[in-house]
């Protein structure tokens, strides 16, 4: 049976949906939750990159007004794998693997969501819009963060979005990335210690 970091299919993207849900729900940014599902169902966590998804959350930059977070967190794992490399880019090479992965992420998220967009999702899921980022000082609104915390964003629904786009991204990734190692033939310690001697000739 077919395995990724000792998981089956079926267990990857329940394990990605969870990791999803939990992250978001306990610590927020949904584009570095995204990844953190992903990438940690899928054993390639890498600091760096999570790091870099900071400023993407809740449509870049807190604005809602650009990609969920949850949908350019997943991008970036489909990048990992498929990105175009710097010996490419400087060949003038196109490599659009990563795309084709995340056309088929953006089809999912429109027939669950009509969306990508961050505020266009907020639309869908609680009926209204909100904008998060504090226009006069810069940072978040307060009052319409109580709002949108009011309203379970943490609680279950974006926690719910960033839990569907890692589950999603995995299914995606399942049939394009390599598997583990079939070491079902391979004796254990105990196994191996009891066969070993000299075989007779």
């Amino acid at each position: 049976m077919e395995t990724i970091n000792g998981l089956r299919k079926s267990e990857a993207v329940e394990l990605a949906f969870k990791i999803g849900f939990e992250g978001e729900r306990e610590k927020t940014n949904c584009a570095q939750e995204s990844f953190h599902a992903i990438s940690s169902t899928l054993g390639i966590r890498n600091s760096l990159v999570f790091k870099c998804l900071s400023a993407l959350e809740a449509g870049g930059g807190i604005t809602t007004a650009g990609s969920c977070g949850a949908f350019s967190g997943s991008l970036v794992a489909f990048s990992y794998y498929f990105g175009r490399t710097y010996d490419q880019w400087e060949e003038g090479k196109s490599y659009i693997k990563a795309s084709i992965l995340g056309q088929k992420l953006y089809k999912k998220f429109i027939k669950q969501f009509d969306a990508v967009v961050c505020n266009n999702i907020h639309k869908k899921i609680y009926g209204r819009t909100f904008k998060l980022m504090d226009e006069d000082n810069l940072g978040i609104d307060k009052v319409v963060l109580k709002e949108f915390e009011k309203m379970g964003a943490h609680t279950h629904m974006c926690s719910t979005v960033v839990g569907l786009a890692a589950a999603w991204s995995v299914d995606i990734l399942w049939d394009k990335i390599p598997k583990d190692r079939n070491m079902e033939n391979i004796p254990g310690m105990e196994e191996a210690l009891r066969n070993f001697k000299p075989t007779e000739i």
